[in-house]
């Protein structure tokens, strides 16, 4: 257990309404995922709104790395539990008796889960509801299995089951037949102010070649084709003849198992003296400011879509894919254009229309950053999960007295 996250505990936080609450915040996924940003995201949204919080990941290697990037994300308490994969029972029980300590000596309100292991862990140390108020977050669209152990799981073991986009609180309401109560939508949220939507980008465009005028279309994310369709968007840009500021560029920022792929793509489509890779970036606010337009390519739905968060804060317009719960981010006409996946001619003439109405696109573009600042922000996210757990805590005080 590493040094610092066990400190001197202040007295226990008051339950009473507007006060600091403590919040243990278990995320035990393999890598940095959608689920893994969203818990680091929200646990910081909730230090800067004034709660103690400290998150807990798995003590393996991929789990430790997932630790260091919180840490470097700005976590301030970061953790381990082992939460094994494989039924271990004495893994387990340790577990177990680790999770009733943490709570006891921080205080600790509610213990917020993300997945599955920790979920039964947390519903396990406390069958009886006598500890901290329990709250799952759930990313995905599969359903919950609805069978007898989740049944419990799900009525009496959990407080608040928290989806991350309305349609997947919907999915899970109709398919799942949960009693609706006690679900809640938050969407996910990031940091608008580590962008700044009237920058031109104008350093990244001299570093990379991009002549001043050239029109730019930008996109984010890990060059998995499959998944994120970066090719797509390839090809949607190829389409696109030239007008009064020339050919357009395209900026591909990520890294990943597919970058040759797409490097060679963009040979074979007379793409790559007009095609940016810079790679990983560890602040894409450069990157995205050198852009008119942002994409969207992705094939499926990835969950949170998390970095359309930053594309709304960047304040560009976004041509994306109708996939997920993309809709609820960017609303067709507001924020951008929402085309079919897999479709680069329908990609390819949402990039044109941005193009051709550049006062248009300026508008989605500060629709889209209000978005970001007024309901995205994860300041928000931790007000508005922070109302949740004080309603869970409130029923469960009028239920014990």
């Amino acid at each position: 257990m590493s040094e610092g996250a066990l400190q001197t505990a202040p007295p226990a936080a008051s339950r009473e309404e507007g006060r600091p609450l403590s919040i243990l915040q278990i995320m035990t996924c393999r890598g940095w995922s959608s689920d893994a940003w969203a818990a680091a995201a929200l646990s910081i949204g909730l230090q800067e709104i004034g709660h103690r919080v400290l998150l807990l990941c798995r003590d393996v290697e991929s789990g430790r790395a997932v630790a260091e990037r919180a840490r470097r994300e700005g976590v301030r308490e970061v953790d381990f539990i082992e939460a094994s994969n494989d039924f271990r029972p004495a893994s387990y029980l340790r577990d177990l008796a680790r999770l009733r300590r943490l709570v006891r000596e921080r205080g600790a309100d509610a213990v917020h889960v993300h997945r599955g292991v920790e979920h039964w862990l947390a519903a396990a140390a406390w069958p009886g509801r006598s500890g901290p108020v329990i709250v799952r977050s759930r990313h995905i669209m599969q359903p919950v299995r609805r069978h007898l152990f989740n049944r419990w799981l799900y009525a009496r073991g959990t407080d608040r089951v928290v989806a991350v986009s309305e349609r997947i609180r919907r999915a899970y309401l109709e398919e799942a037949g949960f009693h609706p109560a006690r679900f809640r939508t938050v969407m996910g949220g990031g940091d608008p102010s580590a962008y700044d939507p009237g920058a031109t980008g104008e350093r990244f465009r001299r570093e990379w070649g991009i002549p001043p005028g050239a029109w730019v279309a930008g996109v984010a994310g890990s060059v998995r084709l499959w998944l994120k369709g970066q090719d797509v968007l390839l090809r949607a840009v190829a389409r696109m003849g030239e007008d009064e500021r020339g050919l357009p560029w395209l900026v591909v920022v990520g890294q990943g198992e597919d970058l040759e792929t797409l490097r060679a793509l963009a040979a074979e489509l007379g793409m790559s003296g007009r095609t940016v890779l810079p790679g990983f970036l560890d602040s894409m606010g450069e990157a995205l400011a050198a852009c008119d337009a942002l994409a969207f390519p992705s094939r499926r739905s990835e969950g949170t879509s998390r970095v359309l968060f930053d594309y709304l804060a960047a304040g560009r317009p976004v041509a994306a894919s109708r996939v997920g719960c993309v809709e609820e981010i960017v609303r067709e006409g507001k924020e951008g254009f929402l085309v079919p996946p897999e479709d680069a001619g329908a990609l390819a003439g949402a990039l044109e229309r941005l193009r051709r109405s550049p006062g248009a696109a300026r508008a989605m573009g500060a629709s889209g950053r209000r978005r970001a600042v007024e309901e995205f922000d994860r300041r928000v996210m931790g007000r508005r999960m922070t109302e949740i757990y004080r309603e869970a805590i409130r029923e469960r005080e009028r239920g014990a007295a």
